[in-house]
């Protein structure tokens, strides 16, 4: 089958119809095309700032927390009388007491003077901070669980926080006593950090 110039002139409108209308459905395509990609970023856009704010949510959480139990702990030092100026009289009237009530062989120390505690982790800078008495203490014991009720007890009665540095143990042998009299079979010395809480003074 041919086809005329005639035939021709008569279908020219339909042809071009016919590239318009591929024309605009090839257009309609490619903004259907960016519309979903925009579409998907908008949505991942979305989805990082509901992340992102969820995120602030559990950090403000988070701070809030740690507040709360800072606030606990330091209400809990105030309490004991750990906030303050240097408690070197009622640490010496708790060890005079300790060693009394639970008959304890000799104890000898000797308290220096406060410093700023320098332990990992602890940041110190301004008028505030924690400061720390370190005490070197020498004990004769019967047996290790004499060492370690005198510091649980100094920890309830000193108005401090106590914690231990270093200490070593070492085994004495004095021999029979005469009188049959018990006798110290071991020595401890120990360096023990004294902390307290010191606070701004006030303008």
């Amino acid at each position: 089958m041919s086809v005329t110039t005639d035939d021709l002139k008569r279908l020219k409108f339909s042809i071009a119809a016919a590239i318009v209308l591929a024309g605009s459905g090839i257009a309609a395509l490619l903004v259907a095309e960016n519309s979903l990609e925009s579409a998907v970023q908008a949505r991942q856009g979305a989805a990082a700032a509901r992340l992102e704010a969820q995120k602030r949510v559990a950090s403000v959480a988070e701070e809030e927390k740690e507040i709360r139990e800072n606030l606990r702990y330091y209400e809990k030092m105030v309490t004991q009388g750990m906030v303050g100026g240097e408690n070197r009289l009622d640490w010496i009237d708790a060890i005079t007491a300790i060693k009394s009530e639970r008959k304890l062989f000799d104890i000898s120390y000797s308290i220096a003077a406060q410093k700023e505690v320098n332990y990992p982790g602890i940041q110190q800078g301004g008028a505030s901070g924690f400061v720390a008495s370190q005490m070197k203490l020498d004990m004769n014991l019967l047996h290790e669980d004499d060492l370690l009720n005198f510091l649980e007890e100094l920890q309830k009665r000193s108005k401090s926080l106590v914690s231990v540095r270093q200490c070593s143990l070492s085994r004495q042998d004095r021999g029979a006593s005469p009188t049959g009299a018990i006798a110290p079979r071991l020595r401890s010395d120990c360096q023990v950090d004294l902390i307290t809480l010191r606070l701004a003074k006030r303008s």
